[in-house]
């Protein structure tokens, strides 16, 4: 993924892997091609790409006008799988060229380049996203492994954060995650202090205390094949993203596709339609990326030609603007800054489960989970003292050598049950 694209667009039949004041930003980008032309009519007879000029920029979702932020500019590839806001620094990152680069909101300038590099292994460092509730841009550390005797190369994915200075990957899970993962998007939520992405098949969660999986559930979409585009609001709590859904003529070939504004349950992998109807065909960049406006509870994406905006609330379109630019060809991966800009974590460390709790921890599972109120332990053979807590870390209850959890007269939401004194169980109350 470390170079040059032109244009990467998801349309049907294609399946993909993805402010200040809600000002929002994002990389101009404008490419230069050399062509060859037809000697008898001077039509084109073929391009091929010579360059780039990549800017910082941010665009007008009412007009689609893209400015430039200040005059700086540089030649440089771009890896889609991610962008960084952080507003407390005043600066947008993204990676090119295996380069991590960090750009100056104010004036656009370079402020730090360095090389990627991992002490596990070769650096990269994808789906990243900064986390307001700890000013920490975590990402998926991406290592691949080769076979000496079949030569069979497995990919390997490990929760990391990234200094934006020095180029230095540290990886937080102590085992890989994943395999691989989809140009989806990634999301972290500052409030549970959870990183999520997308396999393409299911969306895992990962805890940011300790690397470890939070959740891994498949995505169940009753009225798409694909969740796109995700990003978190911290307006709601929600993680929102792009439904798609391709139809097909009876020789199977491509007939048409619908797009409706979505939801995902990251504790079950449902994903719910906000929109009443499809609100686009014919399909959505990837590269432009998506952003939430808190305020007007809009979310943005792109498809290549327009910024578009999205009602959270009815899933209507309420903006639908073509680009323009002083001076760009495209748009890509736009971020604002205002959401979760004030996210604190509400879900604190004391309730990660480390690694050497969670062996333990499998002699203490609980069915159902999620469960309507009523949690009941598997096995109690070695169970001795049990303490509930709210997500805020207040204890709710506290019992010994029973069988079952009862939380039907609490709200729904995520509880945490102390086993022992140390095993962690996550408990979701539906």
């Amino acid at each position: 993924m470390k170079k040059i694209i032109t244009s990467l667009l998801v349309i049907a039949g294609f399946s993909a892997y993805a402010q200040n004041n809600n000002t929002i930003f994002g990389i101009v980008r404008q490419n230069y091609y050399t062509y060859t032309f037809n000697p008898v009519d001077s039509s084109i007879i073929s391009q091929q790409f010579d360059s780039s000029a990549l800017r910082l920029g941010t665009i007008n979702p009412t007009t689609g006008y893209v400015s430039n932020q200040g005059s700086f500019a540089f030649s440089e590839s771009i890896n889609l799988t991610g962008a960084s806001l952080n507003p407390y620094e005043n600066s947008f990152v993204f990676i090119g060229a295996n380069n991590i680069n960090t750009l100056n909101l104010t004036d656009g300038t370079l402020t730090a380049s360095s090389g990627l590099s991992n002490p596990n292994g070769q650096g990269y460092f994808d789906n990243f996203r900064f986390n307001n509730a700890d000013s920490i841009m975590y990402g998926l550390s991406r290592r691949n492994y080769t076979n000496p005797n079949t030569g069979q190369v497995t990919g390997a994915v490990y929760l990391a954060k990234a200094n934006t200075t020095t180029g230095v990957i540290t990886e937080i899970s102590t085992s890989p995650v994943a395999q691989s993962f989809a140009l989806a998007g990634s999301v972290v939520d500052p409030h549970q202090m959870v990183y999520y992405f997308s396999t393409g098949s299911n969306l895992i969660g990962i805890d940011i205390y300790d690397g470890s999986i939070f959740s891994n559930v498949p995505f169940i979409n009753p009225n798409g094949i694909a969740f796109d585009n995700f990003t978190y609001s911290c307006a709601d709590t929600s993680i929102y993203g792009l439904i798609r859904q391709n139809y097909f003529s009876a020789n199977q070939q491509f007939d048409s596709s619908t797009i409706k504004l979505g939801k995902i349950n990251p504790n079950t992998g449902l994903v719910t339609e906000v929109s009443p109807y499809s609100i686009f065909s014919g399909g959505y960049s990837l590269n432009a990326g998506s952003t939430i406006d808190p305020d007007g509870m809009i979310y943005y994406f792109g498809n290549g030609e327009a910024i578009i905006g999205v009602s959270l609330i009815t899933g209507l379109v309420v903006s639908n603007q073509s680009y323009s630019f002083e001076n760009g060809m495209y748009f890509d991966l736009m971020r604002n800054n205002q959401n979760c800009i004030t996210a604190r974590a509400d879900r604190f460390a004391n309730f990660a489960t480390t690694n050497a709790v969670k062996n333990e921890a499998e002699n203490f599972s609980v069915y159902p989970n999620p469960s309507t109120g009523v949690f009941t332990f598997k096995d109690t053979k070695n169970l001795n003292s049990m303490e509930v807590y709210s997500i805020l870390g207040e204890k709710i209850l506290s019992q010994t050598n029973q069988k079952t959890i009862n939380l039907n007269g609490f709200s729904k939401g995520v509880y945490f049950a102390r086993v022992n004194g140390g095993v962690v169980l996550k408990l979701v109350k539906e």
